[in-house]
C-alpha cells in the first residue's frame, strides 16, 4: 500500500479555504485517490479544541495572552497527530485546511516571536505539499465575535506574513479567481503535478 501524502492550504480567514480544500478532496477522489478533510483547530478534541473554541469565540475578546494560546493550538495538534498519521499510513491523501503555518502566522500578527513559534512546533508531522490562497476576503462570511475574522486590520496584517511565510517555506501560491472552478482547477493542477511525481 502506497503512503498517503499530507496537504496543507493556508490563507487568512474568509477567503475560500474550506470550499477549495473540500473541491480538492472531490477532485481527488473522482481520480481514484482516498482523501480525508481536515480542518484545524480540531474542535471536537479534548480539552484542547473545546477550550480553543471558547477563547476564539468569546463575545468579550481574547482573555488569554497570545503565547498561551498558541501553546493550545500546538497542543490540538499533538492531540490530533496519532489520527492524521494512521490516515496517511492507511494511504489516504489528508488535505487539512490551516497547521502549522497558520499558527505562526497569526501568533507573529499579535506580536510573538516568529523563532519561539517555529520552535514551538518543531516537533510536529511536516506537511508534504502546501498552498497559499491569496486574494480579496469575503466579508460577508465573517463569522459574528470570532477574535479574528472581526479585526480586519489585524487580518490584513496576518494576510502579509502568510506571503512572507509562504516565500520562506516555499509555499505553492494561488490566487483567487473571479470563478470558483477555476481557482480549483489551478490548485488541482498543483497537486496532480506533485503526485505524479510522488508516485512515480
Amino acid at each position: 500500500m502506497q503512503k498517503g501524502v499530507f496537504i496543507t492550504i493556508y490563507g487568512v480567514n474568509n477567503i475560500g479555504k474550506t470550499t477549495h480544500a473540500k473541491l480538492l478532496c472531490n477532485r481527488l477522489e473522482e481520480n481514484g485517490f482516498k482523501t480525508h478533510y481536515l480542518k484545524y483547530p480540531v474542535y471536537d478534541v479534548e480539552p484542547s479544541g473545546s477550550f480553543i473554541n471558547k477563547v476564539l469565540r468569546n463575545p468579550e475578546g481574547q482573555k488569554i495572552s497570545e503565547d498561551e494560546l498558541q501553546l493550545w493550538f500546538v497542543l490540538n495538534r499533538y492531540q490530533f497527530e496519532p489520527e492524521l498519521r494512521k490516515s496517511l499510513e492507511d494511504g489516504y491523501i489528508v488535505v487539512a485546511e490551516d497547521y502549522i503555518g497558520t499558527g505562526i502566522a497569526w501568533g507573529m500578527a499579535k506580536g510573538l516571536d516568529e523563532s519561539w513559534l517555529e520552535s514551538s512546533n518543531k516537533y510536529l508531522l511536516k506537511e508534504d505539499l502546501s498552498i497559499l490562497i491569496e486574494g480579496t476576503r469575503d466579508l460577508r462570511a465573517k463569522e459574528k465575535n470570532h477574535v479574528h475574522e472581526q479585526n480586519d486590520a489585524l487580518t490584513e496584517k496576518c494576510k502579509q506574513i502568510h506571503s512572507y511565510l509562504a516565500e520562506k517555506y516555499k509555499w505553492n501560491k494561488i490566487h483567487l479567481q473571479d470563478k470558483v472552478q477555476d481557482t480549483s482547477d489551478m490548485i488541482f493542477n498543483i497537486v496532480d503535478e506533485f503526485l505524479k511525481k510522488r508516485y512515480s
